[in-house]
């Protein structure tokens, strides 16, 4: 895989402008955690720039969808501020990463490579689907989680990142949902039971995940308060059956009740 690369000069300053100066983490301290947990954050760090950069590129290619749509030109300022927002969320984990000793990666492939049946589809089409399964459902959940780990972390660094990054999400939610209510209107009726099952596509892999781990974990009767894990979270981590219990919640309080009055719910 492609090596994340750094440029100085006109290149660095106008990403400072742009996107703004990099958190602050002189003060992380590697040497309050053993070696196996500093080398499982390198390489959840390394997977989050991965993640993050997918991301640009989903959001740039939403740009193009809401312009060839024909949609008011209003719209085209929150959709390029959702482009750079993920790149702002990218040089924040590209830093952490770099500063945890990670080498960051490009994802591979590099292109974002969509299947030929979303190509054909038209433009208002396309816009659509990316604001219901990206901007609603998925952002959704990924603000769960990091307002989960900041609520826990006491790595004062670590933090600064999470904090950063959410920053940008409240924006990302409120456009996405705006967005959704105003071009399901553009479709007939008829044609809610296909946004529907795109919801439940999204969550899907999710649930194939996580519905394991939740029975086990019900069947003990076990908690988010049963689950703390302090250490982790000072490194922006969590377990698999924390995350499986902060998704639940998430979709539950807080997506359900958004796609419910969309009639969007599965």
């Amino acid at each position: 895989m492609r090596p994340i690369r750094h440029e100085r000069g006109l290149f660095a300053s106008l990403s400072d402008e742009v996107l703004g100066p990099v958190v602050d983490l002189s003060d992380l301290r590697l040497d309050a955690h053993p070696p196996a947990r500093i080398e499982l954050a390198r390489r959840v760090w390394a997977e989050r720039v991965r993640t993050e950069l997918r991301s640009v590129q989903i959001m740039n290619r939403f740009l193009g969808e809401v312009i060839a749509a024909g949609d008011p030109i209003e719209v085209y300022a929150g959709a390029a501020d959702l482009v750079v927002d993920e790149l702002r969320h990218v040089r924040l984990t590209v830093a952490l990463c770099e500063a945890l000793g990670g080498a960051p990666v490009f994802p591979d492939p590099i292109e974002l490579r969509e299947p030929d049946a979303y190509t054909r589809a038209p433009a208002a089409e396309r816009a659509l689907h990316t604001a219901i399964a990206m901007l609603c459902v998925n952002e959704t959940l990924s603000v769960a989680f990091i307002e989960d780990l900041r609520a826990r972390c006491g790595d004062p660094a670590v933090k600064r990142v999470l904090d950063a990054t959410l920053d940008d999400e409240e924006t990302h939610h409120a456009f996405g949902w705006a967005y959704v209510e105003k071009a399901l209107a553009r479709f007939p009726e008829s044609t809610r039971a296909d946004w529907r099952e795109l919801v439940r596509r999204t969550l899907e892999p999710h649930r194939r995940a996580t519905d394991p781990i939740l029975a086990k974990l019900d069947a003990a009767g076990t908690t988010l308060a049963d689950l703390p894990e302090p250490e982790l979270a000072a490194l922006g981590l969590f377990t698999k059956e924390r995350q499986s219990l902060v998704l639940r919640r998430a979709t539950e309080e807080t997506l359900a009740p958004r796609l419910r009055p969309l009639d969007l719910l599965p």
